[in-house]
């Protein structure tokens, strides 16, 4: 109550996305029989702020993440640097698909238009 009006309001898509914590995106997955969509960030990454933008709100990306995974932002260059050397970050964006396990799939670098995206996707 109260002073939480004065925070910017998250867009609509992020509120289903999880923030910082791998691990309990990886347990959620488990439970869920899902894969872990991870899209590491910056503050001060353009590409980054451009994912937001244009890419995580579109329609279709949005389905495929409510239907195949859990979905997360992780800023692995402030709030969680453990995990930039865990996963091998070495550039921003990166996206990452991990299995249940925190076994990695796949990964993508850098800004991907919608339909990149979907087609990485799968």
């Amino acid at each position: 109550k109260g002073g939480a009006a004065a925070k910017t309001e998250a867009p609509e898509w992020r509120k289903a996305w999880m923030e910082q914590d791998l691990e309990g995106a990886l347990a959620r997955a488990k439970a869920e029989h899902k894969v872990v969509l991870v899209d590491t960030y910056a503050e001060w990454c353009a590409q980054c702020h451009e994912l937001d933008e244009k890419t995580w709100p579109d329609p279709g990306i949005q389905a495929w993440i409510a239907a195949n995974a859990v979905a997360i932002r992780i800023d692995s260059d402030k709030v969680r640097p453990d995990l930039a050397t865990k996963l091998g970050i070495r550039s921003y964006p990166t996206v990452l698909i991990l299995d249940a396990e925190g076994k990695e799939l796949r990964r993508i670098l850098g800004f991907q238009k919608p339909s990149e995206m979907r087609a990485w996707l799968g």
